[in-house]
């Protein structure tokens, strides 16, 4: 008797712990953030491409730009509203091939991602080659 006692609080005891809700963090948005998505270089002149995007349920965002010239590059995206699972991306690619037969200097890129004035992501990379792509994101959840 007193077993099939212990097994039924023990039975009742999971039953509630497993029904306890916790925050579920869906219930935190939208949200409404500024976000600043930048690229700095220690090479300011360098052929690259860069696109910075912001995707989620309601919201594409996408600039790109090509350029020898455009580095260091930001963008700000003021008050935008975020649904939960926004992915925020930016994509650096070196197009710098230099002349024949003349060796490729290598370079430091930061790619940086800023919510409301916080840094989320920051990734610093040395670029040995022409051609070179890296990414960082980040997701809001």
């Amino acid at each position: 008797m007193f077993k099939k006692q212990l097994l039924s609080i023990f039975t009742i005891f999971i039953l509630f712990s497993s029904c306890t809700s916790d925050d579920d963090p869906r219930d935190n948005y939208p949200q409404t953030r500024d976000i600043s998505m930048s690229v700095f270089s220690t090479d300011d002149e360098r052929m690259s491409d860069i696109t910075f995007s912001i995707n989620g349920s309601g919201i594409e965002i996408s600039d790109f730009s090509s350029s020898d010239s455009h580095l260091p590059f930001s963008r700000n995206y003021r008050n935008k509203t975020i649904p939960f699972f926004t992915k925020l991306n930016i994509t650096y690619r070196d197009n710098s091939g230099g002349a024949v037969g003349v060796p490729f200097e290598p370079y430091n890129i930061t790619l940086q991602i800023r919510v409301d004035s916080e840094v989320k992501v920051e990734k610093e990379i040395t670029i040995t080659e022409s051609g070179t792509v890296d990414y960082v994101d980040f997701t809001f959840n």
